[in-house]
């Protein structure tokens, strides 16, 4: 079987849209290499990927649907670049439809082909309502006829199956992902993969003062999101003395803004090692009290590398309707205690400013606190779900 894949953003990447284009075709070889031998070869401001005629297209749907940078894709038909061969590729795909109404838009990439683009069109339609009696309907047609011509062949899409978009992924560096066992986190990293990122992933827990349940639940998460990317890292940090330290040696009002400030420490030194150059997080403005501006720009201020949040203008509804599209959704609300419910401050303050904050860090061993997590950290190589 072979598929049309055809990209949006990558085209417009001028000089640099080969290695967009490469990288996208790896990406797709990777995704569908389980269903057997694959080739994905570029044709013209497409992609054509051959996948062995037994696999199940519900399978490959599935799998090219999962890989950034694919604006749509279809089956398609590949045939010499003759009229005669375009007529018997649209006659069969007329013969296995059921329509209505039909538009015909072909596409003359070699413009070397004898027959205009309309010429084409009003031939091949003439054509078509001949066998069928269907009606022309160039707005919204039931079956649209698209055949791209070609240099050396024509590919006829037999359908039209919407991608993800974004960039492919590994196009845009690294970046190490913050990830919860919430909705909001999953999302963002998401996101930021869509745009072409590798992400590395980081979880704190509060272990063995809490349950294990986040651990895993943040495991079954990353396995899912891990698919852009074929495979990933899952860095877990025992978070929970670190904790119990800022308990005993600092207010308690400021208590999450200083824990957020250490999680980003030890995310900026993990970020070193796998050569990360931003850290994520699933920050909504106002969502929460450590996500006001204030406290987010208090936070800001504990790391050099850039941080990224991509929901920081989406209200709650608008992150759980994408958590459900992208399949993170029933795992995220699964019950857990994360690592800032555990020693949580009665009244949190929503409101901090930097110098505050950092007189009381200048009390706190912040660099043994901070190399104390780092040796404890674990990691695991987690693979996508297949």
């Amino acid at each position: 079987m072979q598929y049309v894949v055809h990209y949006a953003e990558v085209g417009l990447k001028g000089r640099n849209r080969p290695r967009f284009e490469a990288r996208l075709r790896t990406n797709l070889e990777r995704a569908l290499r389980p269903l057997g031998p694959v080739q994905v070869r570029r044709l013209y401001g497409r992609l054509l990927a051959e996948v062995p005629d037994e696999a199940d297209p519900a399978e490959v749907r599935r799998r090219v649907s999962g890989v950034f940078g694919v604006a749509w894709f279809g089956r398609a038909t590949v045939t010499d670049p003759s009229l005669e061969a375009i007529e018997q590729a649209v006659d069969r795909l007329v013969g296995a439809c059921e329509f209505s109404s039909f538009g015909v838009r072909s596409r003359r990439v070699d413009k070397r082909f004898p027959m205009r683009s309309s010429d084409l069109n009003a031939h091949l339609g003439a054509r078509v309502v001949e066998a069928t009696g269907a009606r022309v309907d160039l707005n919204q047609p039931d079956l649209w006829i698209e055949p791209h011509i070609l240099s050396d062949c024509v590919l006829l899409p037999m359908e039209k199956i919407p991608g993800p978009g974004g960039l492919p992924v590994g196009t845009g560096g690294k970046a190490v992902a913050l990830i919860s066992g919430g909705i909001d986190s999953p999302v963002a990293a998401w996101a930021m993969a869509r745009r072409g990122l590798e992400l590395y992933y980081v979880h704190f827990h509060s272990a063995p003062f809490t349950s294990s349940a986040s651990q895993q639940k943040v495991r079954d998460v990353v396995r899912l999101l891990a698919w852009s990317q074929r495979r990933t890292t899952l860095f877990l940090v025992p978070f929970g003395e670190l904790q119990q330290v800022l308990v005993r040696d600092a207010p308690a009002e400021p208590r999450i803004v200083l824990y957020r400030r250490f999680m980003l420490r030890v995310a900026e030194r993990l970020a070193e090692r796998t050569g990360s150059l931003a850290l994520i997080t699933g920050d909504s403005l106002g969502q929460v009290s450590s996500q006001t501006l204030g406290n987010l720009d208090t936070i800001n201020r504990a790391a050099s590398l850039p941080v990224l949040r991509p929901l920081i203008e989406m209200d709650k509804s608008e992150i759980i309707r994408r958590a459900q599209e992208i399949g993170t959704y029933e795992t995220s609300i699964e019950p857990d205690e994360d690592c800032c419910s555990y020693l949580m401050p009665r009244q949190p303050a929503t409101w901090t400013r930097p110098d505050p904050i950092e007189a009381i860090e200048n009390k706190l061993d912040v660099k043994g606190m901070v190399e104390d997590a780092l040796e404890r950290v674990e990691h695991e190589r987690i693979e996508p779900t297949p």
